[in-house]
């Protein structure tokens, strides 16, 4: 189903830039003004001078905003900082990192993947987007030509098919082998060879791929794409890279695939909504008091959550586990029944709150921060979230819903910087 090609990307220089792992960074979102400083400092080529942006003045045309970014662009690949492979190439990372005391792996495959309205069911959504965030990235790809980071995508490989064709192209030398001051490690292997990128296409040809990570920046290249149609019906050819957008594709099966909890927080809400809000929660959900600190308390939500439909909530009197009631569920809710993160926003706070339901409700992976301001009164109530189950997600999103904002924390977020790719001429 989806159209998944090799691409020529650029990738760096290691004889200039020296260390590849200082020259890696998080996704634009994950990128506050402190590390954005702390990553420039780093490496003078990381490529935080060129992925970052987000929060410039919107009011400014795109010009204005990031020529001097493209400027730089155009230095590195005219100096040879920035090098494109000479034939397309479909590229394998593995990335290792640190959780929980043990060291966790996961294997995606960057590669161009052909840009679909959500409506052919090629590539499916999990979640709703918010507009800004869309045109800042529109306005970057218009200024460099190029994606910078890759989406994460995850799809099926029932058979390991692909798994076993990872294991044969990693047993020989990678590009590179990079580990950085956290103890995470990122290798990249090049994938030329015809036949085996044949197959690699063929199996995609087969299946939909579901966005994981990245639903901005999907949107952003689908415009992009757009815009470009509307300048030249040439624009339309197929094998054109601005068709394609970069990803980076993980089968739900990888066993370093995870999915951490996002957790809603409460605050500013009236007294008598939240005594309402309450008595509805008494109403759907059986009670159980909670004791532990924050560590202990998601552990349980995890533990437990595991067969239940469940969450804790936290205020300044205390904790509790709050166990969906059977008998409180309707029909009508759907597969989205499963989702803790629809019934706490549709059946409890909606209903109180209506239009002003944002202006209370909030997000937030950090669970000993949210903890922390629910027990002193800085935040009105928590309520923490078990990690989406990825069954869930396949048979909720493979139906053609979409979940709740922020249901899933997929993590760590991928590495920004491998390769990049071009939005001009042929892939």
């Amino acid at each position: 189903m989806a159209a998944v090609s090799p691409f020529r990307g650029w990738r760096y220089n290691q004889e200039t830039v020296g260390d590849m792992a200082s020259v890696l960074c998080p996704p634009y979102d994950m990128i506050n003004e402190e590390n954005q400083e702390a990553l420039k400092r780093q490496n003078q080529y990381n490529v935080i001078h060129l992925e970052a942006g987000e929060g410039l003045d919107w009011n400014t045309s795109a010009k204005e905003q990031y020529a001097a970014t493209s400027n730089l662009f155009d230095r590195w690949r005219q100096d040879g900082v920035l090098q494109q492979d000479e034939s397309p190439s479909y590229y394998l990372m593995r990335h290792s990192f640190p959780l929980c005391g043990k060291n966790m792996v996961r294997v995606g495959l960057i590669a161009s993947v052909g840009l679909e309205d959500y409506a052919a069911r090629q590539v499916l959504p999990h979640e709703f987007t918010q507009a800004p965030a869309i045109q800042d990235r529109v306005w970057l790809m218009e200024s460099l030509s190029a994606n910078i980071s890759p989406i994460m995508s995850i799809y099926r490989d029932a058979d390991g098919e692909l798994d076993r064709v990872y294991h044969e192209i990693m047993i020989g030398a990678p590009e590179f082998d990079a580990t950085d001051e956290s103890g995470g490690a990122t290798a990249l292997w090049r994938i030329t060879d015809p036949a085996v990128q044949s197959q690699i296409g063929e199996f995609f040809a087969s299946r939909p791929i579901y966005l994981a990570d990245g639903h901005h920046r999907y949107e952003a290249a689908r415009q992009y794409q757009l815009d470009r149609h509307a300048e030249s019906n040439a624009a339309k050819a197929p094998n054109l890279a601005h068709n394609f957008v970069m990803m980076t594709l993980i089968a739900f099966d990888d066993p370093g695939l995870v999915v951490l909890g996002y957790h809603r927080t409460l605050n500013g809400v009236p007294a008598d909504k939240l005594a309402n809000i309450k008595a509805k929660l008494s109403e759907l959900f059986d009670s159980e008091t909670l004791t532990g600190n924050s560590d202990a308390l998601v552990e349980q939500v995890d533990r437990l959550g595991a067969n239940q439909r469940l969450l804790a909530s936290v205020d300044s009197g205390g904790a509790a586990m709050l166990t969906l009631k059977e008998s409180a569920v309707e029909p009508s809710w759907g597969a989205l029944a499963t989702s803790e993160a629809w019934v706490l926003e549709e059946q409890v706070l909606r209903p109180e709150l209506g239009d002003a339901t944002l202006d209370h409700l909030d997000f937030m992976h950090d669970h000993e921060e949210a903890v922390a301001q629910a027990e002193s009164g800085e935040l009105q109530m928590v309520f923490l979230l078990k990690p989406f189950p990825l069954d869930a997600f396949e048979s909720i999103v493979g139906g053609g819903q979409r979940l709740p904002r922020k249901s899933t924390f997929f993590f760590p977020k991928l590495p920004t910087g491998l390769v990049i790719n071009r939005l001009e001429g042929e892939l």
